[in-house]
């Protein structure tokens, strides 16, 4: 990081959460068990009430303060989340950056 930027350290997180899906058409029902997904990212923003979303993205842009790849999960489908990387830094500019506003 260049001297006058924000050192801002992020958190890592692995959440598992089940999975909604959608099948279109006419068709029996028959009961599926239901898939419980794993996703790792940047921890964005934690769910405070009932209908609020975890919200994770891939990467920071620390010279933009801006998110990537954002994934947004209801708060009533997680069943845990893990902190797998505490105070971990997004990255940095080598040399003078001119392609960022």
């Amino acid at each position: 990081m260049k001297a006058n930027d924000k050192k801002r350290l992020l958190r890592l997180i692995r959440c598992s959460w089940i999975d909604a899906e959608e099948d279109s058409g006419w068709r029996q029902y028959t009961r599926d068990p239901a898939w419980v997904i794993y996703t790792v990212g940047y921890l964005v923003e934690r769910p405070k009430r009932k209908t609020d979303f975890l919200v994770l993205a891939n990467s920071y842009l620390p010279e933009t303060d801006t998110w990537s790849g954002l994934t947004r999960i209801p708060k009533g489908m997680i069943i845990n989340t893990e902190t797998l990387i505490n105070k971990m830094p997004p990255g940095y500019t080598l040399g003078d950056s001119t392609n960022n506003p």
